[in-house]
């Protein structure tokens, strides 16, 4: 209920020149009889109980209808690709930064697609380590294309297979989440 709340809280609550980053880590599922929708198994979620888990549709369906100018999901957990499909930022440009600033971007980074991810050993994950060792290491202006890249050449080879891309129908108009050390 407090992930719900939250994303309904960031929906009323955020302007056009807001900027939210949402983490989540932690367990999810996949229905492949339930038209393949994803799901995120917080704390209170048993898997045979499915009243307190969280559609993925419903995530983006919030996020859709927020004010936000950039918003960016970071999903650790299983089956997280069910949570968007898509690529269509353009780089080429030598002013990206100032095209991409005034564009809405609704982006999505998943540590795996529609298959079970490792748990880390520790208090990280695999994916959520190498992310915030890739952060902490920025010292420019980090596009989500860059940090993606630079999260798949550091990634160990497995089955496991981090994607990225935008929010399917969440109101994407080729903006980008950007990382900027403060």
């Amino acid at each position: 209920s407090q992930i719900v709340k939250s994303l309904r809280n960031y929906r009323r609550n955020l302007g056009e020149n807001d900027n939210l980053l949402i983490y989540y880590a932690g367990h999810g599922g996949f229905d492949e009889d339930a038209n393949r929708t994803g799901y995120w198994l917080p704390v209170d979620a048993t898997r045979d109980d499915p009243s307190n888990w969280i559609m993925t549709d419903y995530v983006v369906n919030q996020i859709a209808a927020m004010e936000a100018k950039h918003v960016m999901v970071v999903a650790d957990s299983c089956f997280s690709g069910a949570i968007g499909r898509g690529i269509k930022i353009d780089y080429g440009s030598p002013n990206w930064v100032h095209k991409l600033v005034k564009k809405k971007a609704r982006i999505r980074l998943t540590s795996g697609g529609l298959e079970p991810v490792a748990d880390g050993i520790g208090s990280h994950s695999v994916f959520a380590k190498i992310f915030i060792s890739l952060l902490e290491e920025n010292t420019e202006v980090l596009n989500t294309s860059k940090l993606f890249n630079d999260l798949q050449r550091r990634f160990p080879a497995s089955a496991q297979n981090p994607e990225y891309g935008d929010l399917h129908e969440a109101g994407d108009d080729g903006g980008d989440f950007l990382f900027v050390r403060q």
